[in-house]
């Protein structure tokens, strides 16, 4: 319990929030698909020269699913920023990210769009 509370006797607890930006989301789906491209390691070909595909290591949509499910373990509130962004989104994105909105809704936690 934090000091001021309480010597103003206030007996509520704390809120605790998480804020999310839908444009970050939106902007990691995108990353994702640039650097994933249509280039593959069965187009290289060693005997022509030239070098492999770039891989880039970034985390999975999974990942950052997981992350968020995991931020949310024990919060009461979760604002979500830049809503529309996920409008303009794919429907694999809005379906999962709908689905960690209803189980932390089902859970007790409470959403706020701004």
């Amino acid at each position: 319990m934090k000091r001021r509370n309480f010597l103003l006797f206030k007996t509520e607890p704390e809120i605790r929030t998480v804020e999310f930006s839908c444009r970050q989301l939106h902007m990691h789906f995108l990353e994702r698909r640039a650097a994933c491209g249509s280039a593959s390691d069965e187009d290289f070909d060693a005997a022509e020269g030239g070098e492999p595909a770039t891989v880039f290591r970034s985390r999975t949509t999974e990942q950052l699913f997981e992350n968020l499910r995991r931020d949310l373990d024990g919060a009461d509130l979760l604002r979500v920023t830049g809503h529309r962004w996920l409008s303009e989104g794919d429907d694999e994105l809005q379906r999962e990210f709908g689905k960690v909105i209803s189980s932390f809704r089902d859970g007790g936690g409470r959403v706020e769009f701004g």
